[in-house]
């Protein structure tokens, strides 16, 4: 399947930031010239400034232009989405390394953290989520699926940002600690505190679909926001 053109583009600009094609400090291209030089649409377009901003490398300012401010990611993983595109970032680079499946019958316990009913029955796989550029543990993540849908949905990437537009998404964050298991795994002190990140999934029929649950260890990432 082939990528998304944004997603092209994006990958280019940053090859162009890397290379010293647009160094530190200078003036980037505009939504226009970028359009008509790559010929793609400007909600294309804005697609990829925004990644990139997000990544930290690009400053936008009404009225002043776009410039250069950094030319490696401060911040190449982001826990907390903001958009469906977000949501499809995170699973095209990252994947669970080394994934265990199970079908599970819910107690009281993992019903609370899944937000289903005790006794509900799902499909889940669960382990390390590693960055795929350079396979470095990022958080621990468990994937719940309602056994009646196809597998296909957690196993492999086969969405596109638009699908995920069409479903509500409940996204919580919370406090934890981290397991023995997951601090293993993360290369983290055991019991210490953790962010955790739990999106739940609605079907178009308002029922359940999926739920996603990412725990982080807590020195590692923090959440921020840009209020203007």
């Amino acid at each position: 399947m082939a990528a998304p053109r944004h997603q092209v583009l994006t990958e280019t600009l940053l090859a162009a930031i890397a290379d010293g094609t647009y160094p530190v400090g200078s003036r980037f291209p505009t939504e226009e010239q970028l359009c008509a030089t790559h010929g793609l649409a400007r909600e294309t377009v804005r697609r990829a400034l925004r990644r990139i901003e997000d990544l930290g490398l690009i400053s936008r300012r009404p009225g002043a232009g776009t410039t250069v401010v950094a030319t490696r990611p401060v911040a190449g993983y982001q826990p907390f989405v903001r958009s469906a595109e977000d949501l499809h970032t995170l699973a095209v680079e990252t994947r669970i390394s080394r994934p265990r499946s199970a079908e599970v019958v819910l107690d009281a316990a993992a019903a609370r953290r899944v937000g289903a009913d005790e006794g509900s029955q799902w499909f889940v796989v669960y382990g390390p989520r590693t960055r795929r550029s350079d396979h470095s543990p990022i958080c621990w993540s468990e994937h719940y699926l309602r056994p009646d849908l196809p597998r296909d949905l957690i196993l492999r990437v086969s969405f596109q940002p638009e699908d995920l537009a069409r479903q509500p998404v409940e996204q919580i964050i919370s406090a934890a600690l981290l397991t023995d298991e997951m601090a293993q795994a993360l290369d983290a002190e055991p019991r210490s505190a953790a962010l955790v990140i739990t999106r739940r999934h609605y079907g178009t029929d308002g029922r359940l679909a999926s739920v996603g649950i990412h725990t982080h260890p807590a020195d590692r990432y923090q959440i921020s926001t840009r209020i203007s």
